[in-house]
């Protein structure tokens, strides 16, 4: 007869963050974080967006849990424009061996 395998128990979910564990939190971590219902922040939007603006966090809940948060717009830092290197590749010799030719280039650079 085989063992019974036990079956797995997995993590329970905390209990619902109360608004005051939230602000808690942030702070601990140097951050202004405010928490709002739904209704408030309807009613409230753009002053909520010009809270936003200044770098203050804004919770929204539902039903007294966090739902949703706004935060500071910060653009997407973008990489250089992708330039072709079509131009440098047709200065490049084709030849059946290259090992050659990546010698040279190595020897010049020391």
């Amino acid at each position: 007869m085989k063992p019974i395998k036990p079956k797995p128990t997995y993590p329970q979910a905390s209990e619902p963050e109360t608004p005051a564990m939230i602000k808690e939190a942030a702070a601990a971590y140097g951050l202004r974080r405010d928490v709002v219902s739904v209704r408030e922040a309807k009613d409230q939007l753009s002053g909520l967006l010009q809270r936003a603006a200044r770098g203050e966090q804004i919770v929204i809940t539902s039903d007294g849990e966090p739902r949703a948060m706004i935060v500071r717009y910060r653009p997407v830092v973008r990489a250089k424009p992708w330039k072709s290197l079509k131009e440098f590749r047709a200065t490049m010799p084709m030849t059946p061996d290259s090992a050659a030719i990546i010698d040279e280039i190595r020897q010049e650079k020391y």
